[in-house]
């Protein structure tokens, strides 16, 4: 007799074709890869610590606890942040389904869940899979373990996939774009520091304070403060008044305006206080430092 059930076929949103490198990395706070691009995925990990990642021209902070993907034939590389040893998880493959694309240029917050997801499929991989060097991982080959247990290859391959489908639901994500890093006086800093520095540079003719900057940034004070020690030490204000001598040394050689108008240009609070800046800052007074310039 002939039954009337259906038979439902599955649909593959992923389908993992490959797998190039799988491994894991306890690194020094000094560590420095040149970079490398390849025609495919690679995905990054961060267990502990945080590094600097270049995806193309771009560099970013990855924070512990945090995963992103480099496309195929997108140029990368990672390096310590001299403060703190990192763990990093790589895993590269060949992917080409479609949906890989929502994974471009994002950086995943992993939570309980994901990362016991992700901790199941590297010791699943590391089950079945070695490097020809395990201490030169970078740019090495896998070998096939011959004791590996039954099945650890579909199960890799299933637990990748999963893992995918997973990241896809993921909402909170932030884009790398977001998470730029800039490169200021040979200091590299995260983009919420370069507004912060761009927002002082382009109001050296109004009044600086900590409350100012930190309404118009649209943070705390002390969120301000934290951020610009990543920057530099010596506190936020003296580097605004740093600025403004410098630029009131500029308008003293260009001799348009006297000290009084310099200081009342600048937003100080009174000449005297300009006066007092100044020396702090030069050395010498604003009278000086007009007779030392050279005609």
């Amino acid at each position: 007799m002939k039954d009337n059930f259906i038979r439902h076929g599955f649909s593959s949103v992923f389908r993992v074709e490959k797998l190039i490198t799988i491994f894991y990395m306890e690194l020094s706070k000094d560590f420095y890869y040149e970079g490398e691009s390849h025609d495919f995925w690679e995905m990054v990990y961060i267990d502990k610590g945080e590094m600097l990642c270049t995806a193309d021209k771009s560099q970013f902070i990855l924070k512990s606890g945090e995963l992103t993907f480099h496309k195929p034939n997108e140029f990368h590389n990672l390096s310590g942040n001299k403060n703190t040893a990192p763990n990093v998880s790589i895993l590269t493959f060949e992917c080409k389904s479609r949906e890989m694309k929502q994974f471009d240029g994002k950086i995943f917050r992993l939570d309980a869940e994901e990362k016991a997801l992700l901790s199941m499929l590297f010791a699943e991989g590391l089950s079945c899979f070695q490097l020809e060097e395990p201490n030169n991982p970078l740019l090495q080959r896998l070998e096939k373990l011959p004791d590996a247990p039954f099945g650890s290859e579909q199960m890799v391959k299933n637990l990748l996939e999963i893992f995918f489908i997973k990241l896809h639901r993921h909402k909170e994500t932030v884009t790398k774009k977001s998470r730029l890093n800039y490169r200021v006086n040979g200091i590299n800093v995260p983009t919420e520091v370069k507004r912060i520095l761009d927002y002082i540079d382009q109001n050296l003719y109004e009044r600086l304070s900590i409350s100012i900057i930190a309404n118009a940034m649209g943070k705390s004070e002390s969120t301000i403060k934290g951020l610009f020690s990543l920057y530099q030490t010596g506190g936020i204000i003296n580097y605004c008044n740093g600025l403004k001598i410098k630029e009131a040394r500029k308008l003293i050689r260009e001799g348009n305006y006297n000290f009084a108008q310099i200081s009342n240009l600048l937003r100080f609070d009174t000449p005297q206080y300009f006066s007092k800046c100044f020396k702090k800052y030069t050395k010498m007074t604003p009278s000086e430092y007009q007779r030392s310039i050279i005609s």
